[in-house]
């Protein structure tokens, strides 16, 4: 059990419980239920996004633009390409063409996703290998940097020591 006084030290070896000395507030659901934003101490909206606030975000152009997007397009002709086929081979096989026409259009959604979400995979880790590359690089420049400056220093106190010897041991000013 935890210390019941908090001026009580803890057992090394005993687990702590931290309770909260007041309940988290809940706001009145009245207000929620209205529309009206509700706000916490920072300001910000503590409402949930719905479903009918993600498909009002969705516009025309986004439709007309899906190509354009990273991975898209491969996802796209990988799910039709694989789709056609099986959905043809199923028919060829079978001779129903609605159970093909089904077998076709699923396809196309397991090949579409999952050709995305290998291409988004591929994309990450190139980042991450592009990112470790460039620490590298830089490291690699630092390092370089930092042999020149100790190369020149060197050759300044070999001059200076040069220097040095040729002066007459006679006059020490």
């Amino acid at each position: 059990m935890a210390p019941n006084s908090e001026n009580e030290p803890p057992n090394p070896n005993q687990k702590t419980l931290h309770v909260w000395s007041k309940p988290v507030e809940q706001k009145d659901e009245a207000q929620s239920s209205t529309g009206q934003l509700q706000q916490d101490g920072s300001g910000t909206p503590n409402t949930r996004p719905t479903i009918t606030d993600a498909v009002s975000m969705i516009k025309k152009e986004d439709f007309a633009n899906v190509a354009s997007t990273p991975c898209a397009r491969q996802g796209f002709l990988t799910g039709i390409a694989s789709g056609a086929g099986l959905g043809g081979l199923k028919f060829v096989l079978q001779g129903n063409a609605t159970k093909s026409a089904n077998w076709a259009v699923g396809i196309f959604v397991l090949g579409s996703v999952a050709s995305y979400e290998y291409c988004q995979y591929q994309r990450r880790s190139e980042r991450i290998q592009m990112k470790r590359h460039i620490e590298v690089v830089t490291q690699n420049k630092r390092e370089q940097a930092r042999k020149a400056a100790e190369d020149k220093r060197e050759q300044l106190r070999l001059e200076q020591e040069q220097k040095a010897s040729q002066r007459p041991w006679y006059k020490p000013w």
